[in-house]
């Protein structure tokens, strides 16, 4: 499989805290930098990052006007960005809430910065003096030594409403957030919890130093309370707990801002989140000869349907053909034909037999592999309902079909308490938080808490590779990094937009792409076809055919490299 560049990576806590301990301790043979000498790195380019927002978005301007550019500077110095915002001339005052450890140590260093760019600076602690961390303790008395106000509020009362910490959070321009790191895991409690309160309160902008202070940083769980800043400047590189919802809506603008970690020390750590983009998914998509005809272009196999269901037939088998398939057959109930041929007449339709309740029945399994033995790829589940009978037959076509197959929808459901295994070909599964409860007998917010630990140990014990309906939707090939899809929108939350991205994802696969590529080129367009969809039309009122009819244009921005610019 051919993954993102390793530019496109996100890291999780863990990963970033060893490339922190790599760079202080002087791993693969470069001299080691002093963990305050990091720590005043990412406080001034902090500091940097926040300037320039506050002077971009005008509701204070500076007075001495535009800020000028950032003197050139060696190397792991961090003389030309301090110097740069020692330069400038800010405007307003900005209350900035601290920790004891050292995220709150990053926001001491900011503090001095953005006094010396002309703010008026004042920082509140959630802690005493004495539990400050070591660094942070230095950098708590280079403020004492610049005369920034600091107030240490280790009691939650403190930071109650009508409180002096209250007061000045009220009168601030705006507030930073340097009260939790990326270490910190559970709901914030005890008077972080509480200043965390406070500021929300307040409802002025928030500048997050590295992440918003109650979001993990690995999995984007948001504890209560929680930050919710306007910016987020991350340090060093993307948190994957800010690409991930709802973290990414509580970080706002993500700025990165580069603090000296080794290039060659983050190159040479595996990733384990990479993001998807259109200029990685361009040169995976199936060329289209000159002699192209439907018989080359790929063949799918589509096998559901039921009584009041069979709309997620025809978004499925028409979305196919969208994505590119030359030939689209779908195997479902008798009596249901004749709906699935007023809705898509492109769609050959095989009637097979039914249940009482028209549903798929177990004596429609030799017509189904009759059928499957000519196509290239096969879609289980599309409306096949939840009877009996059709789940008994979607667990006996697992054992029985070859070749490339989707389960989706009531497919998976019908694994509800069975294990899911397959041997006989490559496997796809794309469920939504339900479905991946009862797969794996957790609750939804379980599987919410961390979508991606689920998604890889999923696809770890069954084999299969996991096109998980997150936000983002997230693409788990057994041993490979997780990919974060970084195209879609809240317009698609909408019923049937599952029954497309299956239809995309086979008719890719039809064409000849590998089936890992094809799942998670087809998350990346499927996202890309709801952004296409919501320029069109808004986010609001999107149905699923939208977004199906999207398909085309989507693929031609991609094809085209245009979106390639815009990353």
């Amino acid at each position: 499989m051919r993954l993102p560049p390793v530019q496109q990576r996100i890291v999780t806590a863990e990963e970033m805290a060893a490339l922190d301990r790599a760079t202080i301790q002087g791993a693969w043979g470069r001299a080691a930098v002093p963990s305050l000498k990091l720590m005043e790195r990412a406080g001034a380019e902090t500091a940097k990052a926040i300037f320039s927002w506050w002077r971009d978005r005008g509701d204070e301007t500076p007075s001495a006007g535009p800020a000028p550019a950032a003197a050139p500077k060696r190397a792991g110095a961090v003389g030309g960005a301090a110097a740069a915002v020692r330069r400038f001339t800010g405007g307003g005052s900005v209350v900035i809430f601290c920790g004891r450890g050292n995220n709150g140590g990053d926001g001491f260093v900011v503090a001095r910065h953005l006094k010396s760019a002309g703010f008026a600076v004042r920082l509140l602690v959630a802690a005493s003096e004495g539990d400050l961390s070591p660094d942070a303790r230095v950098n708590h008395l280079a403020c004492e030594k610049a005369r920034i106000p600091v107030t240490f509020l280790p009691e939650p009362r403190a930071w109650s409403e009508g409180s002096e910490a209250d007061d000045a959070a009220g009168s601030a321009s705006f507030l930073v957030d340097a009260l939790l790191g990326t270490g910190s895991k559970g709901a914030p409690r005890g008077a972080i919890a509480a200043a965390i309160e406070c500021a929300l309160r307040a409802e002025k902008p928030i500048v997050a130093i590295d992440i918003p202070s109650g979001v993990n940083a690995t999995t984007g769980h948001a504890g209560t309370p929680c930050i919710r800043a306007e910016v987020t400047v991350t340090l060093a590189l993307p948190k994957a707990g800010l690409a991930i919802e709802p973290g990414r809506e509580h970080a706002g603008r993500l700025i990165v801002a580069d603090i000296g970690i080794p290039r060659e020390l983050i190159a040479g750590q595996r990733p384990s989140h990479l993001l998807t983009s259109g200029g990685w998914a361009r040169p995976l998509l199936p060329e289209r000869p000159a002699d192209a005809h439907k018989g080359t272009v790929g063949r799918v196999l589509f096998v559901g349907g039921s009584a009041g269901m069979m709309g997620a037939v025809a978004l499925a088998t028409e979305s196919a053909y969208r994505a590119g398939a030359g030939y689209v057959v779908a195997c479902v109930p008798h009596s249901c034909v004749d709906v699935l041929e007023s809705r898509v007449p492109e769609v050959v339709k095989r009637g097979v037999a039914e249940t009482a309740a028209r549903t798929l029945a177990a004596g429609s399994g030799d017509a189904i592999l009759a059928e499957a033995m000519r196509a290239d790829v096969v879609v289980l589940g599309p409306g096949m309902s939840r009877h009996p009978e059709s789940e008994a037959l979607a667990r006996a076509l697992l054992e029985l079909l070859d070749g490339p197959l989707i389960l989706d929808a009531d497919a998976l459901n019908a694994f509800e308490g069975h294990p899911i295994r397959r041997a006989r070909g490559p496997l796809i599964v794309t469920p939504h938080y339900g479905e991946a409860a009862r797969l794996s007998g957790k609750s939804i917010a379980d599987v919410a808490r961390d979508p991606a630990a689920w998604a890889r140990k999923f696809a770890a014990d069954s084999g299969a590779i996991v096109c998980l309906k997150s936000v983002p939707m997230m693409t788990v090939v057994p041993g490979e990094p997780v990919l974060v899809n970084a195209s879609g929108n809240p317009g698609m939350a909408t019923a049937g937009a599952g029954d497309v991205l299956s239809g995309t994802i086979a008719g890719l696969l039809a064409q000849g792409m590998d089936p890992p590529e094809a799942a998670a080129v087809g998350c990346y367009v499927h996202g890309l076809a709801g952004d296409v969809a919501v320029r069109r039309m808004g986010r609001r009122g999107l149905m699923a055919g939208d977004i199906r009819d999207a398909l085309p244009a989507a693929l031609l921005a991609l094809e085209s490299g245009a979106l390639d610019e815009s990353e």
